[in-house]
């Protein structure tokens, strides 16, 4: 993956392929059923939980998308509660997308298909991306359905773990990051390409983040403001099972290490930071009741400069 900063483009410095690469493990330790902490210290916080969030959400994806016809969910979608579940309904065929309310699931002219805000949509064409988060669809209802296009980057193809449709149309919560929601979007916008020659894609087509507030917009990371109570999100953001929470920066580290909010913590301290003393002796706490220290794998052992990592396992009842 190459690094389009105007008209050059240069292989990605090697810290962030460390910091991906350590995104990825994050989810393997979860996936395992290890409760963990990895802190980092970086020189400056400046881009690394954007890598280390797109680390995670390509290691966590799982297919969703299943265009054959025994992939309908016509027949989960008829036991769902009428009008109770918001819902995106993701073409098979092309890009574009629908939002709106579930009336139900129904038979019409002897096809199956989906009432959808008050309009019918063929089940053969489409399949259904349940969004319970954190979308109230309470705010939707009575609305027709909403028309959407599915963003799919041109350039992508070869950075998604999966298909484009599938990576861009359906939501999933594999990470939440919380800090400066304004810094990481402005971060996100970074270009990357796959060769010299590829259309340049922005670091958000990988991490597909959302605002916590926006509503009904594709994610697969979800951005928390690090100055709000951490009690506000926290049953909230646990109770859709993330695999891996990183706390950007060092004030963010000594308000939210234990909201408990994923089985994986990634604490991100930057050594410039007037609270990274603080956010050092929270985490010191914090390993001083850890059962036992988890190792770097091999990949992984090879520590950029400039930064120094420790993992532990974390204590039952202890984030």
């Amino acid at each position: 993956m190459l690094l389009c900063t105007g008209e050059k483009r240069f292989p990605l410095p090697a810290w962030t392929v460390w910091l991906a690469e350590l995104g990825a493990w994050a989810v393997q330790l979860a996936a395992k059923g290890v409760s963990g902490t990895i802190a980092v210290s970086v020189p400056a916080r400046e881009f690394a939980s954007v890598f280390v969030g797109c680390g995670v959400v390509h290691a966590a994806f799982e297919p969703q998308l299943d265009v054959s016809p025994q992939g309908s969910q016509f027949g989960s979608a008829a036991r769902l509660e009428p009008r109770s579940h918001l819902v995106r309904l993701v073409s098979t065929q092309n890009t574009a997308g629908f939002v709106g309310i579930l009336n139900a699931a129904v038979s019409k002219n002897n096809r199956e298909g989906y009432n959808v805000g008050g309009g019918w949509i063929p089940a053969d064409r489409y399949r259904i991306d349940i969004l319970n988060w954190p979308d109230n669809p309470a705010e939707f209802m009575g609305q027709s359905r909403i028309l959407e296009r599915i963003d799919i980057p041109v350039g992508a193809d070869g950075l998604f773990p999966g298909t484009s449709a599938d990576f861009c149309g359906f939501s999933a919560l594999h990470c939440a990051i919380v800090g400066s929601g304004t810094a990481i979007q402005q971060e996100s916008e970074a270009l990357v390409a796959t060769s010299m020659v590829a259309e340049p894609v922005p670091l958000r087509a990988l991490l597909r983040p959302r605002a916590i507030r926006e509503k009904a917009r594709q994610f697969r990371s979800v951005l928390l403001p690090a100055r709000e109570d951490p009690e506000d999100y926290r049953e909230l953001v646990a109770g859709r099972k993330p695999k891996v929470v990183i706390l950007d920066s060092a004030a963010t580290v000594c308000r939210w290490l234990g909201a408990e909010m994923a089985p994986v913590t990634v604490a991100l301290v930057e050594r410039t930071a007037p609270s990274r003393e603080a956010a050092a002796d929270a985490l010191k706490r914090y390993r001083a009741r850890s059962p036992e220290d988890l190792p770097l794998p091999a990949d992984l052992a090879r520590v950029p400069a400039g930064i120094e990592v420790l993992a532990w396992r974390n204590r039952a009842g202890n984030p």
